[in-house]
């Protein structure tokens, strides 16, 4: 039902019926004194009144240029009521129980129906603008309705982009006509001339965008960055930053050599990869990104001055790392899925693999210090110290048992390098995008690292998660960095051995914080020795963890990583035979 409402509003005007409004006068001064009577204390009642104003006021027989006026005086209530809905849907599970779907349902529903009344002004006052002559006497009449039809695709396309915003946070698809309706409105401004035209000039306004074309590139931004591959606290940061970066956008009507995306506006799809298309797709928008990416890999490389006060707030190493990898990268699968059926086992954290491939010892026992080493990182884990010392620990710095919890799932289909499985329990707090896993089959003894690379909303409250897996072979350990002459800091680590090839390539899982960077010197600890490191590059940064490349100063010591990873394996290999005897 819900879906065909949307549906209706995106594929045709809202017929007109009603003569009056019942709640108001339908004049300016009656609304914002209805609307000043509304609180926002009372969201219940208050989101009730407003979604049916929406729907008398995009019924109602008027001008577009009152309408328009209208809707402008109830638009800072709809804004403050539809952020009040986004706080019961963010960061509160990913599969959602019975009360929150009803209230994102009516989240969206009031989303949908308040750009349903602009894009309808568009509609209206375009058909108006081109089958009406209006006479020397009428000049001011067809001016107010030209400023109208400029405001209300710029403010469309603004509600537009909050509806797929919204979307990303839910990890769900867009409807039926979304985009089409998106491309639409834009190809009028363009027909018009009127996609660049200054909308604070021309309301006396102050928002951050200037013009339609902005409007519009800051909706394709959102979804050419938005890959279901990050957290709903970095969905919310790309979406803050993105009024900076769809500035740097450009978009043009020809083909360039930059021209990375394209967009068919006759179809009801997103910008795609520039490459060879389909026959019967014909592009008509062309998408060049190349100033934001130069943008971004500046932003590696300069001091925190170079960024905007917004992005020094939000831009966090692994979202750099994110719109950076999206950016520069060819943004199309690289290897085909196969159907299969297995059950797969799976666990999340670094610190949990570290437990489980350290035969369930607890990290602080795994170093085998003596005891003049100090444990003292905030990010340290104790779990296995005396009694004193553990009560002295933060909560979330140990192991418990919800964290040690192994999870069974179902796999869908698998590729080269991962799975797809499908998840219908309720999801614990570290199944989130970016996070490290084990994973192993039923029929295979020995876990293998990953990354949970993205996750979509499927239907009946299951969702669909995409695993990479990362290396075959991985081994604990633990790193600190020197603080100063009497404090060794420990962080839990993990060795990976990954082939391609012929080709044998070792890395480091580290923490995910900020205590660790490219070029850094380290001292990885092995059993009871350790030696000193370089991190080289990052290839691969997450809110939960980063992987390094890394190389040693003493090349003799490579031979002894080498005699490490064999004996872990030996025993690991001893150890599976004999509980298979048992």
């Amino acid at each position: 039902m819900m879906n065909q409402t949307f549906t209706d509003i995106f594929e045709a005007s809202t017929i007109l019926s009603r003569d009056a409004l019942s709640f108001s006068d339908a004049n300016v001064k009656d609304i914002s004194e209805w609307v000043s009577s509304l609180s926002i204390m009372q969201l219940g009642d208050t989101s009730k009144a407003l979604f049916s104003a929406l729907i008398e006021l995009s019924e109602l027989k008027c001008s577009e240029t009152l309408r328009f006026d209208l809707l402008q005086t109830m638009h800072p209530m709809l804004e403050n009521v539809l952020g009040s809905f986004e706080k019961h849907f963010v960061n509160q599970g990913l599969i959602t129980t019975d009360r929150n779907e009803h209230i994102i349902e009516l989240a969206i529903l009031l989303r949908k129906h308040f750009a349903g009344i602009y894009i309808d002004i568009v509609r209206r006052s375009t058909e108006q603008l081109e089958q009406n002559k209006f006479s020397i006497f009428a000049l001011h009449k067809k001016k107010n309705l030209q400023t109208a039809r400029i405001l209300a695709i710029f403010y469309a396309l603004e509600q537009l982009t909050e509806l797929l915003y919204q979307e990303h946070l839910l990890y769900s698809e867009p409807m039926i006509g979304q985009w089409f309706i998106a491309h639409y409105l834009y190809e009028i401004a363009l027909k018009s001339n009127i996609h660049f035209t200054n909308i604070n000039q021309l309301q006396g306004t102050q928002n951050q965008l200037n013009n339609i074309t902005q409007a519009y590139a800051r909706l394709i931004l959102l979804d050419i960055l938005n890959t279901n591959q990050i957290r709903q606290t970095e969905i919310q940061a790309l979406y803050q930053c993105s009024y900076d970066w769809a500035k740097l956008l450009q978009i043009f009507p020809k083909e360039t050599s930059l021209s990375k995306y394209i967009i068919d506006t006759q179809k009801d799809q997103p910008p795609v990869y520039n490459k060879q298309q389909n026959e019967g797709y014909s592009p008509s928008i062309y998408v060049v990104i190349q100033s934001l990416l130069d943008h971004i890999t500046s932003t590696l490389h300069r001091s925190n001055d170079y960024l905007s006060q917004t992005e020094k707030i939000y831009l966090s190493p692994a979202l750099k790392f994110h719109v950076q990898n999206i950016l520069g990268t060819v943004a199309e699968r690289q290897h085909e899925r196969y159907e299969y059926s297995a059950q797969l086992q799976i666990c999340f954290s670094l610190l949990t693999a570290h437990f489980y491939l350290s035969k369930a010892k607890n990290f602080s026992e795994t170093l085998q210090l003596d005891n003049h080493y100090a444990l003292q990182n905030s990010s340290r884990v104790a779990s296995g110290l005396t009694q004193q010392e553990t009560s002295s620990l933060p909560n979330n710095q140990r192991l418990n048992r919800e964290a040690k919890l192994i999870y069974q799932t179902e796999v869908l289909d698998i590729s080269v390098n991962g799975y797809r499985i499908k998840w219908t329990e309720e999801a614990p707090k570290n199944l989130r995008t970016g996070e490290f896993i084990l994973v192993k089959e039923n029929t295979h003894n020995q876990w293998r690292g990953g990354v949970i690379r993205w996750i979509k909303q499927s239907s009946e409250k299951s969702l669909e998660i995409g695993l990479e897996i990362l290396a075959q072979e991985i081994f604990p350990c633990a790193v600190r960095v020197q603080a100063d002459q009497h404090s060794h800091n420990y962080h839990p680590a993990l060795l990976m051995q990954s082939q391609n090839l012929d080709q044998v390539k070792n890395s480091l899982i580290l923490p995910g914080s900020q205590i660790f960077r490219e070029q850094q010197g380290v001292h990885l600890r092995l059993d009871k020795e350790e030696f000193k490191l370089y991190l080289l590059k990052a290839q691969l940064i997450t809110q939960s963890f980063i992987q390094f490349d890394f190389e040693f100063l003493d090349d003799r010591q490579q031979n002894i990583l080498k005699n490490f990873m064999f004996k872990q394996t030996k025993d690991l290999n001893n150890q599976d035979v004999w509980e298979a005897l048992k």
